[in-house]
């Protein structure tokens, strides 16, 4: 007999946008999930885990969606970390793990790319109440979250069509249907991301007829890394250049990599990288480049 009232709030805004969940503890932390997304406006098409305290990243046990079992992402990201599933682990199960009591803290990320993130302060364990109570939202202030562009919404910042897609990893089934188009020459994933809802990317390079650019998916939505004039520049040449600063930024990443985590990353980190590049280029026939 126990039920729990945690108090979720959308981290950047704590004070204006938060909803109280009460929730048996023999439901499961992806039942809690759904009531979280529900109540929020969000939609449950992505990735997500609950961590302990406001850790998120650096939570020392997560809790993953059933979607991420058996990936990469699956596996511990560092010494010591637990890695639980939350499609088989009841709320009950998580405070007992975490040794959570009264106005003790959890985090929620949802999205890796976007990184929705929330944190939720346990207002009260009512020892009472049925444990198969079903998680329903009892308070809340503030609107839903917007979570993409209003249809018809362009980010100018972006190259057309880029500025009309979501802000999250885009699948890569949408960036082989942009090289449809008679004025893209050539769209190449360097980040490809399987994940339960298909093969995304996380990072990618457009040729233009006259210009060619290197896009990165960074939690604000799309950004352009690196841009390149193609204008007077023949086919060959522009994804040359392109090719070029690619492996140059990926060089730049394995250096502040090293950097960040106090460790050295050779030639080969970078050329790991490199690899749906390489494949890529030879599959078109500029292996050469």
């Amino acid at each position: 007999m126990t039920v729990y009232r945690f108090r979720f709030k959308f981290d950047p805004e704590p004070t204006s946008r938060w909803r109280d969940i009460r929730v048996g503890a023999e439901r499961t932390i992806d039942e809690l999930q759904s009531t979280i997304n529900n109540a929020f406006g969000l939609d449950d098409n992505h990735l997500w885990f609950i961590g302990a305290d406001e850790d998120y990243w650096k939570s020392d046990v997560k809790y993953l969606c059933p979607h991420e079992e058996g990936t990469p992402g699956a596996e511990p990201l560092r010494p010591g970390e637990q890695i639980e599933r939350a499609g088989e682990t009841t709320v009950g199960e998580l405070a007992d793990q975490l040794g959570l009591e009264q106005y003790d803290r959890i985090c929620y990320l949802y999205d890796y790319g976007d990184e929705w993130r929330f944190y939720a302060i346990c207002k009260e364990i009512d020892h009472s109440a049925p444990s198969d109570t079903e998680p329903t939202v009892v308070n809340e202030k503030g609107n839903t979250i917007e979570q993409y562009q209003p249809p018809g919404a362009v980010d100018p910042s972006l190259p057309d069509p880029l500025g009309t897609f979501p802000e999250t990893a885009i699948p890569t089934a949408d960036l082989e249907a942009i090289e449809d188009r008679d004025d893209v020459q050539h769209v190449i994933s360097l980040l490809s991301i399987e994940t339960g809802f298909g093969t995304v990317s996380e990072r990618f390079l457009i040729q233009y007829d006259d210009a060619g650019y290197l896009l990165e998916n960074y939690p604000d939505g799309w950004e352009v890394v690196e841009e390149i004039d193609g204008e007077d520049k023949a086919e060959e040449e522009l994804l040359g250049e392109l090719a070029t600063m690619t492996r140059e930024y990926h060089a730049e990443i394995a250096e502040m990599a090293s950097a960040v985590q106090g460790r050295a990353f050779d030639d080969e980190t970078a050329e790991a990288m490199n690899v749906e590049l390489e494949y890529e280029l030879d599959e078109r026939g500029y292996g050469h480049l």
